[in-house]
């Protein structure tokens, strides 16, 4: 049997790691060429590239430094807005980062207390890639033959991630947070740090780099055990258990906002696929008598929702396209309308949470700012004297639709203040802050501006009352401005192999290698190998075009005497996370004895349960021979069901038409890469493949 192994390493969504469009097919698209990096976005990203563009050089210069490594060639960053939660996507075997711009769920995944959440993101990406990347003595020797194959230095995706995050805080200079990070792996290399020395972690990627089952195993079979021992003296399963039991568990995060359970209604969000190509999410509404589910709002990009009292409009967060901020805006019930009731500046703050007032008067919001300051805020939605009339204007002065709003901030300082909520009596705005070093709940008194540290959330009596200053609070100067060169995107230089898959049988040879470039528009495989039994060449050639809305592949291949050329158009018709179709128009060229072309018409649907897809496929075929005028009509069918086993290995049994069963596993959907099975129960027999 032939096994090829592809790894993807993500934080956030598998949605896109299976090749889900980065845009409409009429995004235009650019990159911005630096000394060691291609920075690609579409149009009205311009901002947050510039300022990626600079996070990457300075990342590369501090890994570096740090380390005295970097990968070969320039590595590219996708910045895109295709989804509504916060998505970073690290592709060791590409050396390709995609970042997401949309926030909508910062505070649980990432440190607030980064002055930039793009910066953060490249830094720590980029150090995860150079920590899965990096070789050394046997391993360095290999890479320039067989390519990124060679990754001794593989981790689990928790443990890379904690490593990229650590090395982030360090570079940036920002305060840990100890809430924070996928398992808290970046609490547990700091802990390694700390203990054992500055240069732990570099001596710890050149042991396993130059161990020999490391190299050729991907670094599946890292010894950490021997790597532990003798850097530190004890295993890696000991230090682990000391570290866990040394350190608190991370609390957990709640939110405040009532949805509106005591209206007999509940406001909610839920994600799905948008035109086929972003995951934007909206506003429902669910009956919890009738158990009836009501969608209100298509492409809004609805992030967060609460009912106001009189239960007749919801506040909602909502994220606008590219480099601008969200917008608080409010949907009318009996108008369905969704109006706005304050744009926020560019990409300088993000509203995390919020909560309305008893009365529907105030709203209190926990924001981010640039420079790391997540406050919690106070909007009073009362009537703004105007100055037009006399009046004296607010500090924040805002009118839109007959709403006045006065936007006050209630803390400003280096604590993370989240969650906040309203008392029942409404004197009182409760949230979490970690100011003390853990997180614990606070209050502020609306009558006289007093904090408290809230012991018994029913007994306000008990309440310790504590000083909150606020600090200064550092202005942003925009998005930089650089020299680098900016030009329309050119998927070549990324389509370039970047790995080389040597496949041994008993009587054949074949290398594979596989890639697409940066916005996955492109993508192939080739696979070429020589039996030397019969003396004949084999080949296969895979491509994918999805720069139109119709995805176009074409394929030759051809095993000894037998040849297969094809060409497919795929247009998608329904594309949801929990459904999809497709139809598809093909011509093949089959080379056996005889030349047979076959032309048809194909129909293929998907239904998703859990992490499990059933999926149904129909064609109709006509097909002749050369040298035949006449033609043979059929209809063929196929059910499998696959299964998502992890981001970057999927399961498929099926059964068609003929009879055949099979089993195949699609190991890194994007590479084009198919191991699989066929028995055909009438010959018993069984042929392997890979596609």
């Amino acid at each position: 049997m032939r096994l090829v192994v592809s790894v993807i390493v993500l934080i956030g969504l598998p949605w896109l790691a299976y090749g889900q469009r980065l845009g409409e097919p009429r995004l235009v698209w650019n990159t911005i060429h630096t000394e060691h990096f291609h920075v690609t976005f579409p149009e009205g990203l311009e901002g947050l590239a510039q300022e990626a563009a600079v996070a990457a050089e300075d990342a590369y210069h501090f890994m570096y430094l740090q380390w005295g490594y970097a990968p070969s060639g320039k590595v590219d960053i996708v910045l895109c807005d295709a989804t509504d939660t916060a998505h970073r996507e690290l592709d060791v075997f590409q050396n390709r980062i995609t970042i997401c711009v949309a926030q909508g769920d910062l505070a649980e995944r990432f440190n607030p207390k980064f002055p930039s959440w793009v910066e953060q993101s490249v830094f720590a990406l980029y150090a995860q890639l150079v920590s899965a990347d990096f070789v050394f003595g046997v391993s360095e020797v290999l890479r320039p033959v067989l390519g990124t194959l060679i990754l001794p230095n593989l981790k689990s995706s928790e443990l890379l991630a904690g490593i990229g995050e650590y090395l982030a805080e360090e570079a940036l200079g920002t305060p840990p947070d100890m809430r924070l990070g996928i398992g808290g792996e970046h609490r547990f290399v700091r802990y390694l740090v700390e203990r054992f020395g500055d240069d732990f972690l570099k001596e710890w990627h050149r042991l396993q780099a130059n161990d020999v089952r490391a190299t050729f195993s991907l670094g599946f079979l890292s010894d950490y055990d021997r790597v532990f021992q003798r850097l530190t003296g004890r295993s890696f399963a000991q230090m682990k258990e000391e570290f866990e039991a040394l350190t608190p568990p991370a609390a957990p995060l709640s939110r405040g906002s009532p949805t509106g359970e005591g209206l007999g209604v509940r406001a909610f969000i839920k994600r799905d696929i948008f035109k086929h190509s972003y995951l934007f999410s909206d506003l429902y509404l669910y009956d919890l008598k009738t158990r009836r589910e009501m969608r209100l709002t298509e492409g809004a990009r609805v992030y967060r929702a609460a009912l106001f009292p009189d239960g007749q409009k919801i506040l909602v967060a909502r994220h606008r396209w590219g480099d601008q901020g969200p917008v608080l805006a409010i949907f009318d019930l009996k108008t369905r309308q969704l109006e706005s009731l304050k744009e926020f500046p560019l990409h300088d703050y993000f509203i995390d949470s919020f909560a309305i007032s008893p009365d529907g008067e105030q709203i209190a919001l926990s924001i981010w700012r640039r420079g790391g300051f997540q406050d919690i805020y106070l909007m009073d939605l009362s009537p703004v004297p105007s100055p037009t009339r006399g009046g004296e204007s607010s500090p924040f002065p805002f009118r839109e639709g007959g709403l006045g709003v006065r936007l006050t901030a209630l803390t400003r300082d280096r604590a993370v203040d989240l969650s906040p909520e309203f008392s029942a009596d409404g004197h009182f705005v409760l949230f979490l802050s970690d100011r003390d070093g853990s997180f614990k709940p606070y209050a502020y008194r609306l009558a006289d501006s007093a904090f408290f540290e809230v012991i018994d959330r029913s007994d306000p009596s008990s309440w310790q009352p504590v000083q909150i200053e606020p600090e200064p609070f550092p202005p942003w100067d925009g998005f930089p401005d650089t020299d680098y060169p900016i030009a329309p995107y050119d998927p070549r230089p990324s389509l370039e192999p970047k790995i080389l898959v040597p496949l041994l049988s008993s009587n054949s040879i074949s290398l594979l290698t596989f890639g697409s470039d940066a916005l996955r528009q492109h993508l192939y495989s080739v696979l070429l190998g020589f039996n030397w039994k019969t003396l004949l060449p084999t080949y296969f050639v895979r491509y994918e075009n999805r720069v139109l809305f119709a995805s176009l592949e074409a394929l030759v291949a051809r095993h000894g005497p037998t040849a297969h050329q094809s060409i497919t158009a795929t247009l998608p018709i329904v594309t949801h996370l929990s459904t999809r179709q497709s139809l598809s128009l093909f011509y093949r060229r089959n080379e056996e004895e005889l030349i047979s072309h076959q032309i048809g018409l194909g129909w293929s649907g998907g239904w998703r349960a859990f992490q499990n897809w059933l999926e149904l496929s129909l064609w109709a075929v006509t097909a002749t021979r050369t040298g035949q005028r006449i033609w043979e009509n059929s209809l063929g069918w196929r059910v499998s069901v696959t299964t998502e086993l992890s981001e970057y290995l999927r399961v498929r049994v099926f059964t068609q038409k003929d009879g055949q069963f099979g089993a195949e596993f699609e190991l890194f959907p994007d590479a084009l890469v198919r191991l699989g099975m066929l028995w055909n129960p009438q010959k018993n027999s069984i042929e392997l493949y890979l596609r």
